[in-house]
């Protein structure tokens, strides 16, 4: 489906953008209360078999839509919030039968800032528990049968379903990047630290990131600008992509290799230099390290669990907890001090390139609901602290998305959100579409 590029009111009020939102809004098209009654309409018809909320907070939603007092470039625009962030009005149970029914008094500081800018939160998204590899009950929005990713499996979901135009999510190692990419939408991974992680579950402090759902690359830009407070920045001139090779190209199926071929054919076509870059010695090392420092690290977030609820875990998060008790002290300190080599030196790989670009999952979303898919190809990425971004790019054999991922140093965000509307415009990238 080709995307409206113009903020222009078309379709159900649930399918619009938040670019179309704040535009049918400011033109009295339309009003939040309808957009949210939308959203709210879609839920009720579709979750019953998509399962990408855990709670829905209707009189909250409705009630803030018709609040005036906060204001903001997000005015009466619903969102969902992955169930790993406190909220004051939903219970945060972290996909784990140990916080049934927890509350809280506020909300974390990412869902604070949101609805500070005027946005309006619908509800919680679906979450494997602990944002680890116990899969939620989430399927994929266009093939029942099949993995939406995870672990931010409902809000990946919600948004590809129409029933919300944004959603957060946390990455560890590609928990926004692959749902993303397998259910068709656009999932941002900023730098490291720069989103604020106060009152969300930890999974692994050295990797852990809030990361966007959106439907279009502009949505996405238009939140970062929100939560760094700076103004939206655009991309002057041709971009230049780098087409990596990775130890990790063995991995990918064919389709999705000739996506990538396909795609870059595409950015060269509209006058976006793509060269090839070739991967430095010490990129392969890193899926060792970055395994070490997980497991490590997972063990101790889930400490307070082990001690209050003697485990509870189920299979997946136990065997994450055995795993890092495995892990020697001395053995997460190497594992650290090899990534932070492999961070000094990542820079050289945008000599001559300002983006990155690699396939976002090695395929479409794989056949059943047991797991949420390879992460590796993302967390390269996260273990870096770099800037991700994916963005549909075409479909596979039988029909479902397939996504391209890109890169940028840290801290280039701005630029590489600029990049991605440049690449967005030139792939036409597809919104999966179930309605």
């Amino acid at each position: 489906m080709r995307r409206d590029r113009e903020a222009t009111v078309t379709g159900a009020l649930n399918t619009l953008t938040i670019e179309q939102i704040r535009a049918g809004l400011a033109a009295g098209a339309f009003s939040a209360a309808e957009v949210v009654e939308a959203c709210l309409a879609r839920i009720a018809e579709r979750d019953a078999q998509v399962h990408a909320w855990v709670a829905v907070d209707a009189d909250g939603a409705r009630a803030a839509a018709g609040d005036p007092r906060h204001g903001g470039p997000l005015q009466g625009v619903p969102f969902g919030v992955k169930d790993v962030f406190r909220t004051a009005r939903c219970p945060t149970q972290m996909g784990a039968e140990a916080h049934a029914g927890a509350t809280h008094r506020f909300d974390a500081a990412a869902v604070a800032m949101l609805r500070a800018a005027g946005g309006v939160m619908l509800g919680k998204t679906a979450t494997a528990e602990y944002a680890g590899t116990a899969p939620a009950d989430t399927c994929h929005p266009g093939a029942p049968m099949h993995t939406p990713g995870g672990s931010s499996s409902g809000s990946a979901a919600a948004v590809a379903d129409c029933m919300v135009p944004f959603a957060l999510g946390t990455q560890t190692g590609g928990s926004v990047i692959r749902p993303a990419a397998f259910c068709g939408v656009v999932g941002f991974k900023p730098t490291f630290g720069l989103y604020p992680v106060d009152g969300m579950k930890m999974a692994a402090q050295s990797f852990d990131t809030v990361g966007l759902f959106t439907r279009t690359a502009a949505d996405a830009a238009l939140l970062h600008s929100v939560f760094l407070d700076t103004p939206l920045a655009a991309t002057d001139g041709p971009v230049r992509f780098g087409l990596l090779s990775t130890h990790l190209d063995d991995t990918v199926d064919p389709s999705m290799a000739a996506a990538l071929e396909r795609a870059a054919a595409r950015l060269s076509e509209a006058g976006c230099p793509v060269e090839t870059v070739a991967a430095p010695g010490w990129l392969s090392g890193l899926t060792a390290h970055r395994a070490v420092i997980n497991a490590f690290e997972r063990h101790r977030a889930l400490a307070p669990e082990a001690l209050e609820h003697g485990h509870g875990f189920r299979p997946e998060t136990q065997a994450t907890w055995e795993a890092g008790r495995a892990v020697s002290g001395d053995a997460y300190l190497a594992a650290r001090r090899a990534v932070d080599d492999a961070r000094r030196a990542a820079a050289a790989l945008f000599d001559g390139v300002d983006v990155l670009l690699t396939p976002a999952t090695p395929g479409e979303a794989p056949a059943g609901l047991h797991s949420t898919g390879d992460p590796r190809l993302q967390e390269l990425w996260t273990t870096l602290h770099m800037p991700a971004l994916c963005l549909p790019c075409d479909t596979g054999p039988t029909g479902l998305p397939l996504s391209v991922q890109l890169i940028g140093p840290a801290y280039a965000d701005a630029h590489l959100l600029g990049a991605a509307r440049v690449a967005e415009a030139a792939l036409d990238g597809r919104i999966a579409e179930t309605a």
